[in-house]
């Protein structure tokens, strides 16, 4: 799901385990100097413990510095990153609702218990608290986001729409605006028979101000290729691609548009790449099943 992938640790910046943050080696010490009492503690050695690839020690400790520090939002943001990137989406839920019963005032957790129902398809609960988030504090720019978000994967196109102009007024140098308005622009103008000149307009802008977000070159390349500027498509097209390899219908849409161009051979690899990528996207799904105490 674009949520699960795109926003869950980018937006929500748990920022549990940078890269050269914990060394692999770091556990021994730790457990050298045992500190039971500490949250601190028990988070490095969580974090210790990822760095090995060893989950159940890791939540164990999550949990652990949970119950001696349950007000700390990092916590929970830790715990909840580790069960998304493992696929454990139930379990997120349990983390981030008992979360915002401890701090009902995060806006950091409130988010996070968004996201967590959109990955289990829970819409009506995700627009519940995303609106929430906006009626609270009006110029929260993440929550009109995540709205957005939410009201794009529900096939809301006119509240989605409506969202997506108010997050442009409120920061125009966001290319969510102006992403999510080509998405909603799109769908309706498509479904009318129109023409989809303001929707490639305001993708191209969203591609502007995000040149290395793979969604905004996908979404131009459809736009393209819907309007039969097929080399142009196909450029949008492989530059998603280059940024991220793995959503097999930018294969799809580019297979067709080569074909239409008469660049036989290409369009005949990149079917085959989209059939390969389909394939196996199951089998990279992990799915952990914990039970959260």
């Amino acid at each position: 799901m674009t949520v699960a992938s795109h926003l869950v640790l980018l937006i929500l910046t748990s920022q549990f385990l940078l890269p050269g943050q914990v060394k692999s080696d770091s556990l021994s010490s730790l457990l050298a100097s045992p500190r039971e009492d500490s949250a601190e503690w028990h988070r490095n050695v969580g974090r210790a413990y990822y760095v090995m690839g060893k989950i159940e020690p890791t939540l164990k400790h999550l949990q652990q510095a949970i119950r001696l520090d349950p007000t700390n939002e990092q916590l929970y943001l830790d715990l909840g990153q580790v069960l998304a990137e493992n696929n454990a989406r139930e379990a997120v839920v349990v983390v981030f609702e008992a979360a915002q019963r401890t701090l009902p005032d995060s806006f950091r957790i409130q988010s996070a218990l968004g996201v967590a129902y959109l990955t289990v398809r829970n819409y009506g609960r995700a627009k519940e608290t995303f609106t929430g988030l906006i009626r609270s504090k009006p110029e929260y720019e993440l929550g009109y986001q995540l709205l957005a978000e939410c009201y794009d994967i529900t096939q809301d196109w006119k509240n989605s729409a409506t969202v997506a102009k108010r997050l442009r007024e409120l920061n125009p140098k966001n290319s969510n605006g102006w992403y999510y308005g080509a998405s909603a622009e799109f769908a309706i103008r498509r479904l009318n028979g129109e023409e989809l000149q303001t929707a490639t307009s305001l993708a191209r802008r969203a591609v502007e101000l995000a040149p290395s977000d793979w969604r905004t070159h996908l979404l131009l390349g459809k736009l393209l290729a819907e309007s039969h500027q097929d080399g142009e498509a196909v450029a949008s097209l492989k530059k998603s691609i280059a940024l991220h390899r793995e959503d097999p219908k930018t294969y799809y849409i580019l297979g067709r548009t080569l074909k239409r161009l008469g660049r036989l051979e290409e369009s005949a690899a990149a079917f085959k790449s989209y059939e390969e990528i389909r394939k196996n996207h199951a089998a990279r799904q992990r799915s952990l099943l914990v039970h959260i105490k």
